[in-house]
């Protein structure tokens, strides 16, 4: 593991907002959270989701927001499709403007 903030194992989080940056979380359960993250290093493992929210900081939320400025909603749904199923874009994103 890298040398992370805190680490976290067995932790059950329920209705409140989690940080994740600079964080390990392992064989974690989280229901019902808001998830924040800036783009610092995170580990996760065995953890499960029930009901959550991104609420994304700094650069990382400034990058999202200039991508979404020049692609839209449906060039976002794009590049997130390539990253979480590559097998549908054959490995390639293509967005048309």
């Amino acid at each position: 593991m890298r040398d992370m903030t805190m680490e976290y194992e067995n932790e059950h989080f329920e209705g409140v907002t989690v940080t994740l940056d600079g964080n390990s979380y392992r064989k974690c359960s989280f229901k019902n959270v808001e998830l924040q993250y800036s783009g610092g290093p995170v580990e996760m493992a065995e953890c499960g989701m029930d009901h959550f929210s991104f609420r994304f900081g700094g650069d990382l939320a400034q990058g999202l927001f200039t991508l979404y400025q020049l692609f839209g909603t449906e060039g976002m749904l794009q590049i997130i499709r390539g990253f979480t199923d590559p097998d549908v874009t054959g490995g390639e994103i293509q967005i048309k403007v």
